[in-house]
């Protein structure tokens, strides 16, 4: 069964930017490691939901994703996994009532015909209708609070229920083991109901480009959260207009030689004023994003055999010296006669190994408790963040403490 266009988890991009459908559409699928492996983490947590075992029952045992790609379950992807298991079976241990990887249709809400998504767990306790996702990435923190993917989940799941349950409001809920987050929104039924007809008319935009063609202008709309996994990023013209005006800090006309047009460019950002900076740094995660597209696909482009005019591919810096043999290297430093404590190096283990042979039984729980009491966690380095992250401000007094000094040399001051 082909995916949705219009599909659940790309809603944030879609309802965002109407054309980026049309200039994805053709576009071949992006998989990576990262992405098999969290299908294959989802495919462990389904399984163990299903046959009521924990996670750690299938270590050792393989998943297969695709044809590429075999995943073994290892310690980590266990007790990653667990953590949702534990979220999912406290609501059921309350008295909910079940169903997972439910495969519910959104063609009402999108006008796809055909068109299904399938939320990884759906709960109905009480009154409440609650929707469970499992993110298994560690890059970027997902919030529940008006989440797309998940409002169109319940909208779809409420449509299906509704009549079987007095229903009032809905809960969704975010399980993202890797980065120890776990977050919750609860929304009522009118509220999620106001949201379903924001998807209608986004919709009836994305349909109206497939009919009658792009307008770039009108259609298209870069930002850092929607264009970071937009596979038409490298090539979206709305992105590259706004990044090469915001480098040059003027209108870029990309029908003549961009050199000139972005010289000077750094000279301004030195003589820029505290406005206008915010307004660049405001702007870098989108130009960072598309930076790297481009690489990336000029990359696979000469990869593929095809010309990028003014580039090749080369041999990159060479990686660090290493045996070709262990083994032969080994045996060879033994009959050498080289002392084993010079033969090799040992190193303390780290805590995180330590907490696996914890949860591996290796270690006690006694033991356990007086290991962690010798751990320390260094606070992070100062960084730059929007006003708007969660996290508070740091005292600038303080925060120059744990920068390094530079002394420049007396030369340098003459």
């Amino acid at each position: 069964m082909s995916h949705a266009l219009l599909s659940p988890s790309a809603a944030h991009r879609w309802m965002a930017c109407p054309g980026s459908v049309l200039l994805t559409r053709d576009l071949p699928d992006e998989s990576n490691t990262f992405a098999d492996e969290g299908t294959a983490a989802h495919e462990l947590a389904a399984t163990c939901l299903l046959m009521g075992v924990d996670a750690a029952e299938y270590i050792g045992e393989q998943v297969n994703v695709s044809d590429r790609a075999i995943f073994t379950v290892g310690a980590d992807m266990a007790a990653y996994a667990q953590v949702y298991l534990d979220t999912v079976r406290a609501l059921v241990a309350a008295g909910g009532e079940l169903m997972v990887e439910q495969r519910l249709s959104i063609e009402h809400l999108t006008g796809e015909p055909g068109a299904h998504g399938t939320a990884d767990a759906v709960v109905v306790l009480g009154s409440e209708l609650i929707v469970i996702d499992l993110k298994y990435g560690r890059g970027v923190e997902v919030d529940a609070k008006h989440n797309e993917q998940l409002q169109i989940y319940a909208l779809a799941a409420l449509r299906e229920l509704e009549l079987a349950h007095e229903l009032t409001h809905a809960r969704l809920i975010i399980v993202q083991p890797r980065r120890n987050h776990i977050d919750e929104w609860t929304v009522g039924l009118d509220e999620l109901r106001t949201f379903g007809q924001a998807v209608d008319l986004k919709a009836g935009w994305v349909r109206g480009c497939l009919s009658q063609g792009l307008d770039e202008v009108e259609d298209l709309h870069p930002t850092e959260h929607g264009c970071r996994f937009c596979r038409a990023k490298a090539s979206c013209p709305a992105l590259r207009q706004r990044v090469l005006d915001t480098v040059a800090d003027d209108f870029v006309d990309v029908s003549q030689p961009l050199a000139p047009q972005l010289a000077g460019a750094l000279d301004r950002i030195e003589q820029s004023d505290s406005a206008h900076l915010g307004a660049c740094l405001a702007a870098v995660e989108l130009v960072e994003t598309w930076c790297k597209a481009v690489r990336a696909r000029a990359e696979g482009e000469l990869l593929a055999g095809r010309q990028v005019p003014g580039f090749k591919l080369v041999e990159g810096r060479k990686g660090a010296r290493k045996w070709e043999s262990q083994d032969e290297a080994e045996t060879a430093l033994e009959v050498m006669g080289l002392k084993h404590s010079l033969r090799y190096e040992y190193a303390l283990i780290t805590p995180t190994t330590a907490e696996k042979l914890a949860k591996a039984g290796e270690i006690g729980p006694k033991q356990w408790t007086k290991l962690k009491a010798l751990i320390v966690t260094p606070p992070g380095k100062p960084s730059v963040a929007p006003a708007s992250d969660k996290r508070p401000a740091l005292d600038p007094g303080a925060a120059l403490d744990d920068f390094e000094v530079v002394t420049p040399p007396a030369e340098a001051i003459a």
